[in-house]
């Protein structure tokens, strides 16, 4: 049942949650997006080590919501995991390399990556991890101390 109520929020209630909140944050910052454009060009053409190593983990305030990249930029590469992960899988799709994101749930707490589809990349915070093929989802679990049980 938990399975099914975390993929309804992953899929439904936090995509619909996260629009509302980008929107309103645009409507009030209209005039910011030119710069933030610019920024944005420059991050594209980093290394994602580089520019996933510029992203600063920070707690979610009102609700759990998944920024826009232009958003992220806007707050300084500033957020959570989801974050995190929504900008690694737009700087892939950016380069050409497909990828998707991930969550990784214990019954306790749940965390957000985003892995390539080829699975030889995790990105995970400001960390990107190589990893192997053939045994991705026991190292993605190891790599976090084997304290998640499921990716959904």
């Amino acid at each position: 049942m938990k399975t099914i109520i975390r993929k309804i929020a992953i899929h439904f209630s936090k995509p619909i949650w996260s629009f509302i909140r980008n929107c309103v944050f645009w409507l009030g910052h209209l005039n910011k997006i030119a710069g933030v454009r610019k920024c944005i060009d420059r991050i594209k053409n980093f290394p994602i080590k580089y520019a996933m190593s510029e992203f600063e983990w920070q707690e979610d305030r009102i609700g759990d919501w998944t920024q826009w990249v232009s958003t992220l930029v806007y707050n300084d590469l500033k957020g959570d995991c989801d974050d995190a992960a929504n900008l690694a899988k737009w700087w892939f799709k950016e380069h050409g390399v497909e990828a998707e994101i991930l969550n990784l749930y214990s019954d306790k707490e749940g965390h957000t990556v985003c892995v390539t589809k080829d699975r030889e990349t995790m990105v995970t915070n400001e960390r990107v991890v190589n990893l192997n093929p053939t045994c991705w989802e026991k190292e993605v679990m190891e790599y976090f101390g084997n304290k998640y049980e499921v990716i959904i």
